[in-house]
């Protein structure tokens, strides 16, 4: 039920965008992302559990978006270098609400839905496993416009996995990925 719930926000998040990005006028957005995560997993083999958590992940991720007044709306992807993880990376929509404090500095608040691509293993210890796993989750930061047409965007981003996998005598269970990320978004003007 759980996954069916989470598909159904997907799906609403990817087709409202233009709703809530709302108005006849809005700016075009391309972003180049940079961030430091931290991926909580565990694994449980014959009764003995062992913690993958490898806090010293980093990411590069793309985002092309547009942005209304006080709203803005991303299509992500991430690809994140993991040693513990032969693979991860995600795929996701983000609706983040700015709240402007002066003309150049807003403070934001963000959802986020998307799929997450995903290998672990750590061989001889226990066998490696593939999944793919839909997650949400949220994150606020700080947005600086630096020029009419560069921001600079510093926040901190939570995804939620919540994923279980078995295969042979393992059980996978992906918690989380935790983020501090910093973002260059490059800005136009649709006719």
């Amino acid at each position: 039920m759980k996954k069916r719930l989470t598909k159904i926000a997907l799906a609403a998040s990817l087709l409202s965008m233009p709703a809530v990005v709302g108005a006849n006028e809005y700016t075009s957005l391309f972003a180049v992302e940079g961030g430091y995560n931290k991926v909580s997993a565990d694994v449980t083999e014959s009764g003995q559990m062992f913690s993958v958590q490898d806090s010293k992940l980093g990411s590069a991720g793309l985002k092309l978006g547009a942005q209304g007044e006080n709203f803005r709306v991303f299509l992500s992807a991430r690809y994140y270098d993991a040693e513990d993880f032969s693979k991860l990376d995600t795929l996701g929509a983000e609706v983040e609400y700015l709240f402007h404090f002066s003309k150049p500095v807003s403070f934001f608040l963000s959802a986020n839905a998307g799929k997450a691509f995903m290998k672990v293993g750590s061989k001889p210890y226990y066998a490696s496993v593939s999944t793919n796993e839909y997650y949400y989750g949220g994150g606020a930061g700080f947005n600086v416009t630096v020029t009419d047409l560069i921001d600079v965007e510093v926040g901190a981003r939570y995804i939620d996995l919540d994923s279980e996998v078995t295969q042979g005598t393992a059980t996978y269970k992906f918690n989380s990925i935790t983020s501090a990320y910093g973002s260059i978004i490059f800005k136009w003007q649709m006719d």
